[in-house]
């Protein structure tokens, strides 16, 4: 008996507590409910009165400037590779740097006695043919002997071969043909060419910026010896995007400084590119440099007007979105508007977009686009 009134007591005393409990969270539970909606309908109200700062600001017509540098070099310049091969002989001048060579002087030579002399037998061989001819000649075409015989007399080992004539004879060539005659003497001809390929002459006037060969030393078709270059025409390549190209014409001037701003010198464009570079989306400008005092592989850099002014506002920079954007005020509520950045300050940005007079909003991250503007406060 008295455990069954234990029991009982026990079972109410818990049923008691569990609905204390129960009614305890319910509680607790409601009070935070009534709390955070409170607090975020606080939140809102808060965000929602306040107003976003603006300020005014205005464009100014600025004529921009282009940047050009580069480096300068000449425009008559030729790697000298011989074609032949053989040792490196000086002509009449040494073949060293900052020599100067006329247009057509020797620059150097590459031995040629060995190439000569197989010429000058070749040479004799082909006089020992035409002289094998001339008996049958005389039989067979006596009306064209005289002119065979002095094309004949003209012929001499150490000379350069005269064009064989036209006989105007029809029977005449065909025998020369199949005796070989033409074959051999286009032989020799080319032979001739390849000797003159043993001498290296100056195709300008210029001097030697390079030289990488010793007399005495062989050579060969893939030997770098040196470098020739016309020091009285220099041009600098410059770089410009593409859209900056619509500014540049044929014989715009710009004037040029070294690093060390040791002179200057005049330059205008004198070709343009018609490629665009896919990789950087630039296009190579050419520019013919003059002045005393300048030498090739100098480098230059200067400024010149790019075509129209433009428009440029000078904002802060807690006024840009990331986006390439500004909040602007139109008619009281707030609208996004698009500029593009051209130069960048400590604590302002120079943007192209805006026009005229203009109210921002000076904090970007304090605005929403379509946002109300209370009047009182543009």
């Amino acid at each position: 008996m008295k455990k069954s009134k234990k029991s009982i007591r026990f079972v109410i005393l818990t049923a008691a507590i569990h609905v204390m409990i129960f009614v305890t969270g319910g509680i607790i539970l409601y009070q935070l409910q009534n709390g955070d909606d409170s607090h975020i309908e606080e939140t809102a109200d808060t965000i929602f009165q306040q107003e976003p700062e603006t300020i005014t600001v205005q464009a100014a017509s600025v004529q921009t400037a282009l940047d050009i540098q580069g480096r300068v070099q000449a425009d008559n310049r030729i790697e000298l590779f011989p074609e032949v091969q053989g040792k490196v002989v000086a002509g009449n001048k040494p073949f060293r740097e900052g020599i100067e060579f006329d247009k057509g002087e020797v620059i150097f030579k590459i031995d040629d006695r060995e190439a000569r002399l197989q010429l000058y037998s070749a040479r004799s061989g082909f006089q020992t043919l035409a002289a094998s001819l001339l008996p049958d000649i005389r039989l067979d075409y006596p009306e064209r002997m005289n002119q065979f015989e002095r094309w004949y007399e003209s012929l001499h080992p150490e000379e350069s071969l005269t064009a064989i004539p036209d006989f105007d004879h029809a029977a005449l060539e065909r025998f020369l043909t199949s005796r070989g005659l033409y074959d051999r003497y286009y032989q020799i001809k080319s032979a001739e060419d390849r000797l003159d390929k043993f001498t290296v002459r100056a195709p300008f006037s210029g001097v030697l910026s390079a030289v990488r060969a010793e007399p005495g030393q062989s050579v060969g078709p893939q030997f770098h010896a040196g470098t020739f270059v016309d020091p009285d025409r220099l041009l600098m390549t410059a770089s410009v995007r593409q859209n900056n190209l619509t500014y540049i014409e044929i014989g715009d001037t710009v004037d040029l400084t070294d690093e060390q701003r040791s002179g200057t010198w005049t330059a205008s464009v004198v070709r343009i590119n018609p490629t665009v570079d896919v990789r950087s989306q630039t296009v190579e400008i050419y520019l013919e440099v003059k002045g005393n005092g300048i030498r090739e592989g100098v480098y230059l850099e200067g400024s010149m007007e790019s075509g129209e002014p433009v428009e440029i506002t000078e904002i802060p920079k807690t006024a840009l979105l990331r986006n390439g954007y500004v909040y602007a005020a139109v008619d009281g509520v707030i609208r996004q508007v698009p500029v593009r950045v051209v130069d960048v300050g400590h604590q302002t940005v120079r943007v192209t977009g805006l026009r005229g007079e203009v109210s921002i909003i000076r904090d970007a991250g304090r605005a929403m686009s379509g946002q109300m503007i209370r009047e009182e406060l543009k």
